[in-house]
């Protein structure tokens, strides 16, 4: 004999639904975090290159006594050449990086440069979202220089 579906199984089957659509929501954030931070440490790593073809060429890091946004067309930081940070229109004798990537200066993030040392050193400030334990980076600012990426403001 069928007595047919009772009002607490439908119950249990709409939390069960609202869990699993809860879970989704929230991993398919987290994701979406991921993949910006997976982006911000390619332009890191991109940077990081174009600073050691600069330093092979000028056995120096480009100039900057104080800290400069990197992509900024008002101070000029939007793309790397032999002679340092260039405006995208201004003249290079060789471009080594064009533009200086940030694909999420929108939303702003923002990359914050410095050379240290009488420009035989520099430093990165960058800002994640998630942690990265594999490379022990966690959320928030880190730094990256010409020796590594630290879990920790630069400035």
């Amino acid at each position: 004999m069928s007595r047919g579906i009772t009002k607490i199984e439908i119950i249990i089957v709409i939390f069960l639904v609202v869990i699993i659509i809860a879970a989704d929501i929230f991993a398919a954030q987290y994701l979406g975090k991921k993949s910006r931070d997976i982006n911000i440490l390619s332009d890191i790593s991109q940077m990081r290159s174009s600073l050691e073809a600069y330093l092979m060429i000028n056995n120096h890091y480009p100039v900057a006594g104080e800290v400069v946004s990197l992509n900024d067309s008002y101070l000029g930081t939007e793309k790397l050449c032999v002679e340092g940070f260039k405006r995208l229109g201004d003249i290079c004798t060789k471009t080594l990086l064009k533009p200086v990537p940030n694909a999420y200066l929108k939303e702003g993030n923002i990359y914050s440069y410095k050379s240290t040392d009488s420009d035989l050193n520099y430093q990165i400030q960058f800002t994640l979202n998630t942690n990265f334990v594999k490379f022990g980076l966690t959320k928030g600012v880190n730094c990256a220089t010409n020796t590594t990426i630290t879990s920790a403001p630069c400035f």
